[in-house]
């Protein structure tokens, strides 16, 4: 068995296409997905083929450690933060391992977010496919010879780790701010006099020398937050929105900027 080799797969209507890259592979672990649609409460209808699968695999692979989740085959955040969440743990344990996800399985939704994760986290792809063909066959829909690859990605550029940071911060910030407020407000929004103090604190706007002059200290961590933070996260990523206010600017979350936080929010 090749030590440090992690296989992730997605159930479905499926044997050879699930099973044959594994043992090809021979990972030292498995992680299984099988579907549930949350919004309709529907349950995997290939438990089946999940079961034949895991035993198939367990008297092939004796010491292959499987691990079975759920998740919603629908849902293209929810299928990132679990991949994300596995390749946290592992590259923690062991930062040389390698990670193969089996695209050709699951949802159209899986296989778009696993290629997502595989450009940001820089996974191996797998695609599987057979010379025989069936989809109206009660057993699997793929027989005959299997065919494998392993389809080549392009990288893309991840945010700096550091932004991903502060936007975090920015996020956590609004959350305390408004979690025990009564009176609702169009947008919530942080001042950006305050966020300038939770990051000083933090020590995120570290000064080379500080001024004599108070004021001029302060001017000097308004230049490095616009400079370091602000400026990118809101004109170049377009995660936030700053007021046009001359005086107590305001910060806004965009959607955008949430549904990278989603997206990041067990890798960073």
């Amino acid at each position: 068995m090749t030590s440090n080799t992690i296989h992730i797969i997605f159930n479905s209507k499926e044997t050879q296409r699930i099973t044959e890259p594994i043992l090809f592979y021979k990972p030292e672990k498995l992680y299984y997905f099988t579907a549930y649609i949350k919004k309709t409460g529907q349950k995997d209808q290939n438990l089946k083929f999940f079961d034949e699968n895991i035993s198939f695999l367990r008297e092939n692979i004796a010491d292959l450690k499987i691990t079975h989740q759920e998740v919603d085959y629908t849902d293209y955040i929810e299928v990132i933060q679990e991949l994300s969440k596995i390749i946290k743990k592992e590259r923690i344990e062991d930062s040389s391992c390698q990670i193969f996800i089996n695209i050709g399985t699951g949802s159209k939704i899986t296989a778009i977010a696993s290629t997502e994760v595989s450009r940001l986290w820089d996974c191996n792809l797998i695609y599987t496919y057979t010379t025989k063909y069936d989809p109206f066959d009660s057993g699997a829909t793929h027989k005959g010879d299997l065919l494998l690859k392993n389809p080549q990605i392009f990288p893309i550029q991840k945010p700096d780790k550091k932004l991903i940071k502060v936007l975090k911060i920015l996020q956590e910030a609004l959350i305390q701010k408004y979690k025990n407020k009564e009176t609702e407000v169009s947008r919530n929004f942080i001042y950006k006099k305050n966020l300038l103090e939770i990051l000083a604190e933090k020590g995120y706007l570290k000064l080379k020398k500080k001024h004599k002059n108070p004021r001029f200290t302060q001017s000097s961590y308004y230049m490095k937050l616009d400079h370091n933070f602000l400026k990118p996260l809101a004109t170049e990523l377009n995660y936030i929105e700053i007021s046009k206010d001359k005086r107590n600017k305001k910060i806004f979350l965009t959607e955008k900027g949430k549904v990278v936080l989603d997206i990041f929010k067990y890798l960073v």
